[in-house]
């Protein structure tokens, strides 16, 4: 069984950070020691039966709403865990009346992010030793069929 949920007890942050730090540090190689955990932030895990697959966080930055840190760990990766997460968090943000939705895609991923509705927006940037496109999801064109073959 696939579940999501949101998380603030210590132990489930754990979860986050390993599983942030296996797929951004250990099997990216990305610098992660200049990654602050906001207080604002909102966590999530994505879980298969009852091992965590991945995790991603959302926060309104006073200006955005902003997805950041989607990590699905690789065994996972192309089942819809990450879409699943993605959505989560939209979801999330929607909640909070979200009209456009920010994030930085890691270089590579973003045909991925474009299935779901985000778009490129910007040029790509270096940050934390990789590139990064940022992109934008205006709410009202949200992709809403998950893992059908229909083109965007």
């Amino acid at each position: 069984m696939v579940f999501g949920k949101f998380v603030t007890e210590e132990k489930d942050m754990d979860t986050v950070r390993t599983v942030y730090e296996q797929v951004f540090q250990k099997e990216l190689g990305l610098d992660i020691s200049k990654t602050t955990e906001d207080e604002f932030c909102i966590n999530a895990l994505v879980f298969a039966g009852e091992n965590p697959a991945g995790m991603g966080r959302v926060l309104f930055d006073g200006d955005d709403f902003r997805i950041r840190d989607v990590a699905i760990l690789p065994a996972y990766r192309g089942d819809s865990y990450g879409d699943f997460m993605v959505r989560l968090l939209v979801d999330k943000a929607m909640m909070s009346n979200a009209q456009e939705i920010r994030m930085d895609a890691l270089a590579g991923t973003e045909g991925f992010f474009r299935t779901i509705g985000f778009e490129a927006e910007g040029d790509v940037f270096e940050d934390r030793g990789g590139r990064w496109q940022p992109m934008v999801l205006h709410t009202g064109s949200i992709h809403k069929c998950c893992g059908c073959q229909e083109q965007r």
